[in-house]
């Protein structure tokens, strides 16, 4: 004969046993794998390299060219002949960008060597004009006229010519064919010694182009 205690019983395993049913089925469905829908977007580019490239011309070299190293030099025409003490003379180079550059940058007086008996006689200053320049306009007058941009020396004073500034004037220059001028004077020093007369001296001097980054 039931009992009212075993009813209870009963009743009570029932509802256990549903509360493990249910969470059985409840751990079914929190370990299973709700797809999805995907879609991918790829990106990729291309890339240049920039041209930099200089040439120059002189009244020596009157054909804008690439004279890249001392073999190929550009010749500066100083004329007037021999110099005495204290005598100037002057010459001139234009650089540009060559018209297959794609970029500016900036050009500077880098290094000046020199090879002869007059050598250590010989001192120089130059100056920068933002275009090319004409023969006639490298003249006494571009050391003194306006506010002249001196890449070497300075407006009394001069250098010796196996020499370039300690600060390395840059001088900006644009892409594609664009054009500086530099204007050099050079003289004997005043009161040289006799004992330089008749000697010879040879000059190089380099200037470097640089890109812009």
């Amino acid at each position: 004969m039931q009992t009212r205690r075993d009813v209870r019983r009963r009743w009570r395993r029932r509802r256990v046993l549903a509360v493990l049913a249910a969470g059985s089925v409840l751990g079914v469905g929190a370990a299973s794998t709700i797809a999805a829908w995907t879609d991918n977007e790829v990106a990729t580019g291309s890339f240049v390299a920039s041209v930099f490239d200089t040439q120059s011309q002189t009244a020596g070299s009157p054909t804008y060219a690439s004279h890249a190293t001392a073999a190929n030099a550009a010749t500066l025409t100083f004329p007037g002949g021999a110099l005495s003490p204290g005598a100037l003379s002057q010459a001139w180079i234009n650089v540009r960008t060559s018209p297959a550059s794609t970029v500016g940058g900036t050009i500077s007086l880098t290094s000046a060597t020199a090879t002869g008996g007059l050598v250590s006689a010989l001192e120089y200053r130059a100056v920068r004009l933002n275009a090319a320049v004409p023969t006639a306009t490298c003249n006494a007058a571009a050391f003194t006229s306006g506010t002249p941009v001196f890449v070497a020396g300075g407006a009394s004073s001069y250098i010796p010519v196996t020499t370039v500034p300690s600060n390395i004037v840059a001088n900006p220059i644009d892409a594609a064919g664009a054009q500086l001028g530099f204007c050099f004077e050079v003289r004997i020093q005043p009161g040289a010694a006799n004992s330089f007369q008749g000697a010879s001296g040879n000059v190089t001097w380099t200037f470097t182009g640089t890109s812009a980054n």
